[in-house]
């Protein structure tokens, strides 16, 4: 029973491939007459494929560019951790309240808040025009993770910048010691 099967399904298979409009399936023509619409829908996409390659080795086609949607903050900002991106998904999570996957003005100004770091209006608009890459007014994740990652090199910025002071004033206070040792010579 089961060789009969196999036999039926694999003489289908030589008809279709052979596409001999006068031959038929021994049995089960409603069968037949479902599996030919199934490969014909197949061999369009098939078809539809080779064309496209064939089109672009002979290069009369662009190659499409591929979906910007897809989004690996671990590979694209190397400078956090694992878990400052976990903790940053989470609070974006946290303040997206419309559960769109963007944060808005609204969301922006109440997280700056809860965050104990409050901004105007405007402040927050040029933080979102600064980062915002789809011009929608609204902050992705990648977006925010950019934010962050600009206000880590101004911190570390600043970080040098009052270390190269500290380094100065020590280096005026070594000076003084050393003329008053100096004068105390003299």
């Amino acid at each position: 029973m089961a060789s009969d099967e196999l036999a039926v399904k694999l003489q289908r298979r030589l008809d279709i491939k052979d596409e001999q409009p006068g031959s038929e399936p021994d049995s089960g023509c409603e069968q037949g007459a479902e599996e030919k619409p199934v490969t014909a829908a197949a061999d369009n996409e098939l078809s539809a494929k080779l064309l496209r390659r064939g089109e672009l080795n002979e290069g009369s086609s662009e190659p499409q560019q591929p979906s910007l949607r897809v989004f690996n903050p671990h590979t694209e900002f190397k400078e956090f951790s694992r878990k400052q991106i976990r903790d940053m998904e989470g609070m974006f999570r946290r303040y997206d309240a419309g559960k769109d996957g963007f944060i808005d003005l609204m969301e922006l100004k109440l997280m700056m808040e809860k965050l104990e770091a409050p901004q105007t209006h405007l402040g927050l608009k040029n933080m979102i025009k600064e980062v915002d890459e789809d011009f929608d007014g609204k902050l992705s994740f990648r977006e925010l993770m950019a934010i962050s990652d600009a206000n880590r090199f101004e911190q570390e910025i600043k970080e040098e910048q009052e270390e190269k002071k500290k380094q100065a004033e020590q280096k005026k206070q070594k000076q003084a010691a050393f003329r008053e040792l100096q004068s105390a010579f003299k």
